[in-house]
């Protein structure tokens, strides 16, 4: 059985769909803690009956963090070891629990992390996108707060990650379009983990023409742009070439020019009106 230090705050993943994702070390530790922090007390609640865990629980959410703060506080400094969890995966990223961790850091409070899944991290690594990557959780649902970060997507070049419900998709995306172009590419991971995980790639406006397919949670994902960081200031004649000779494999697999120019100058950071310059004008070859 796992041994645990007193007056420690274990931040603690849980899965986001599929209850095999659960690490025994987290088992582990839900089954010793002294209290456990819920988001819900009633979803987690139905995590700890399937594994037959019994600890006391109290929820711990965006709307009473500052009232159940001081009394949280004083528990761990009595030597209590406390568990936060979320509704389903990592606590203290989108989900409530980072003024706690702010809070155990400024107190002197020793934190342990027991890492599990991730809906942004599962969302990138099968994205296919290139890295640094910017987190923004759920856009501010309207107002000024909601173009003030609109804007300062646009000016973000890199993989940019966002949650979004299915009832506000829509407009996310029309917003989304509007700021970066409709032909940016981005990729829809819905229902993470779940029997009916997809990954669905395209450009802004193709995902516009079929929101009503998208149900469940999802994250979307915005490949890189053309303001990205990382791109390839000046190529060699030789680098040239091979971009050169993956445009034209993509047109023989069947996709159009335009389409083949895209894919290729978002995978090497290279802009696509200098690409389409430099391997295709000069050739006299043309958009298709």
């Amino acid at each position: 059985m796992i041994s645990l230090e007193s007056g420690t705050l274990y931040v603690v993943g849980t899965p986001i769909g599929n209850l095999g994702d659960l690490t025994r070390r987290s088992q582990e530790i839900l089954s010793a803690v002294d209290l456990i922090l819920c988001e819900d007390t009633r979803v987690t609640g139905l995590l700890l009956k399937s594994l037959e865990i019994d600890r006391p629980k109290e929820s711990f959410h965006q709307h009473n963090t500052m009232k159940r703060l001081p009394s949280i506080l004083r528990r761990l400094q009595t030597g209590q070891t406390i568990a936060l969890v979320s509704d389903r995966g990592m606590p203290a990223i989108s989900d409530p629990g980072r003024e706690l961790v702010e809070a155990c850091h400024r107190h002197g409070i020793k934190i342990s992390v027991i890492p599990g899944v991730s809906a942004v991290t599962a969302a990138f690594s099968g994205s296919g996108y290139s890295h640094p990557f910017v987190f923004w959780g759920f856009l501010p649902a309207r107002g000024k707060e909601r173009r003030q970060v609109l804007e300062r997507v646009a000016e973000t070049g890199s993989t940019q990650i966002f949650y979004e419900s299915p009832h506000r998709l829509q407009e996310t995306l029309e917003d989304l379009g509007q700021c970066l172009g409709s032909d940016r590419a981005i990729t829809i991971a819905r229902e993470l983990t779940k029997p009916y995980e997809e990954f669905w790639q395209g450009q802004l406006a193709e995902a516009l023409g079929q929101v009503s397919r998208f149900r469940g949670e999802l994250v979307l994902l915005l490949a890189p742009g053309e303001g990205a960081v990382s791109r390839i200031a000046s190529p060699s004649p030789m680098l040239w070439q091979a971009l050169d000779a993956l445009v034209q494999e993509h047109i023989r697999l069947g996709r159009s020019s335009a389409e083949a120019i895209r894919l290729v100058a978002a995978q090497f950071h290279v802009a696509r009106r200098t690409l389409y310059d430099r391997v295709l004008r000069q050739d006299g070859r043309g958009l298709d």
